[in-house]
């Protein structure tokens, strides 16, 4: 005796796809956003002020000037990826997936705080390194992104093909 059971229809399983994705791209954003400058805020006050203080005095004015360059530098860098991630969000995310971007992200910027404040250089040099590493590989490895990118490209390269008027 053989069971057949029905297969889904392609609306239920459109349907189902919805149900698990986050709420709306807005509020991805909005959470990101907040999650964001709460790590930003936990970097820098990680550690407190006389702490701060005798950290940069121990390493000298130059070491501290080229330390806090960089990591304004560093900081650009997760920026930017910050920024891809939010460009990532304006279409519907699975709640595992945003938690992972949300949670790479948050490495990206707890780590500057950390290292400007000259106490926990090698930690925060590891966050942030982390976060900036986990944010590219989830990028890459993220089908939506692929099939967003493929479809930019070839719609920008209708427009150069296209004779000029």
């Amino acid at each position: 005796m053989t069971l057949a059971l029905p297969s889904p229809s392609p609306t239920a399983s459109t349907t189902r796809r919805v149900a698990r994705t986050f709420p709306e791209p807005a509020v991805a954003r909005l959470l990101l956003a907040l999650i964001l400058c709460a790590a930003v805020l936990a970097g820098l006050v990680a550690t407190g002020t006389e702490a701060s203080s005798l950290a940069a005095a121990r390493a000298g004015p130059e070491l501290t000037r080229l330390l806090r360059a960089m990591t304004v530098i560093k900081a650009l860098m997760g920026v930017a990826a910050a920024a891809a991630v939010f460009w990532r969000l304006s279409a519907p995310v699975t709640p595992i997936r945003f938690g992972a971007y949300a949670l790479a992200c948050a490495a990206m910027a707890a780590g500057p705080g950390l290292i400007w404040n000259m106490v926990h250089i090698g930690w925060g040099a590891l966050v942030l390194h982390a976060g900036l590493l986990s944010t590219a590989l989830l990028l890459w490895r993220d089908p939506d992104v692929e099939a967003r990118l493929a479809k930019a490209v070839a719609a920008r390269g209708l427009k150069r093909q296209s004779p000029p008027a």
